[in-house]
């Protein structure tokens, strides 16, 4: 086994991972906001 292509594994999994958190946190937040705007109704 190369040793360079898990490294580059390794890289690609964190930085697909960090995509998720990422996509989840804006979701919350945009969630956040549209619940301060609509429930002043």
């Amino acid at each position: 086994m190369d040793l360079s292509i898990m490294e580059k594994g390794f890289e690609i999994s964190i930085l697909g991972m960090s995509g998720v958190f990422l996509v989840l946190i804006l979701f919350y937040i945009s969630t956040k906001i549209m619940l301060k705007i609509f429930s002043k109704k």
